[in-house]
């Protein structure tokens, strides 16, 4: 004692420390050795984010709004495992986007959750089409939808005349919306043969100014590359904050739709066709 002064002790708090469960303030623990705080509904929100491709409000409308109620959370959550959580409003989507490696540190790649890969140049000319589709039928107040027959001629009319072949061409079909289908970018419909366009492709492909579009498409198309433009050209820069386009998560080898398969395809690309 000092002048008759106590002396009081302090404790510094460990912030890694997890602190027994409170059940007045947590609530009572979901399964044997749940050291969790957050409320099941919470729960279930961050799992169906994780899980991904993205959660499309429109179609739960609860969900949706867990999630804005709760973003501070998620989003404290999310950092912890190099996710970032993006939201369309109007559009009511939600997605998860890896942090840039490079943000981290370049040995700290393999800490990403997701790596996102390459669209071969034909699948990224559908996607872009795709794109301005979407956007002409949101203006005209349409359904969004287009058939396996659109999809075909859009490959048929961007291969170069001497190296087309109906067999690799319907390959290329087939492989091109078999992932938009995985990734949910193409929805199916009751009709065969016939998809909707996702509401989430706008955030796949992020554009300031729709009209660019095209451009990226002629320079694309001018790329001097493999005959069948089934090689990846076009390599992704996951959370790049440039307007010009390139692809989402979308790869030859998995069939995996976890939380980067809907990102950020904002990446710069030359007339080559190469990312900078």
């Amino acid at each position: 004692m000092d002048g008759g002064r106590e002396e009081v002790e302090t404790h510094t708090a460990d912030p890694f420390r997890v602190s027994p469960r409170d059940t007045f303030v947590d609530g009572a623990a979901l399964f044997p050795g749940d050291t969790g705080v957050l409320p099941m509904k919470v729960r279930h929100a961050l799992v169906k984010l994780l899980k991904g491709p993205y959660i499309d409000g429109g179609r739960d409308e609860k969900l949706w709004t867990t999630l804005l109620d709760n973003q501070l959370i998620l989003r404290s959550r999310l950092s912890e495992l190099f996710l970032t959580l993006q939201l369309d409003h109007d559009r009511k989507i939600a997605v998860l986007r890896p942090v840039d490696p490079e943000i981290i540190g370049a040995s700290s790649r393999s800490s990403i959750l997701r790596q996102q890969r390459a669209l071969s140049r034909v699948e990224t000319i559908v996607l872009l089409r795709l794109r301005l589709l979407l956007d002409r039928h949101v203006t005209a107040q349409t359904d969004p939808t287009v058939t396996r027959e659109e999809i075909s001629d859009l490959v048929a009319n961007y291969t170069p005349a001497g190296q087309q072949d109906a067999l690799r061409d319907s390959d290329v079909v087939n492989r091109t919306i078999t992932k938009l289908l995985a990734r949910q970018l193409l929805l199916a419909t009751p009709l065969d043969d016939t998809y909707t366009i996702s509401n989430a492709l706008p955030l796949a492909l992020p554009f300031e100014n729709i009209g660019d579009i095209p451009a990226h498409i002629e320079a694309l198309v001018a790329v001097a590359a493999d005959e069948s433009g089934t090689e990846p050209l076009l390599d992704l820069d996951p959370d790049s904050h440039q307007t010009s386009p390139s692809d989402d998560d979308m790869d030859d080898d998995t069939d995996d739709d976890g939380p980067a398969a809907v990102s950020s395809a904002a990446d710069s690309t030359d007339a080559e066709g190469t990312t900078k």
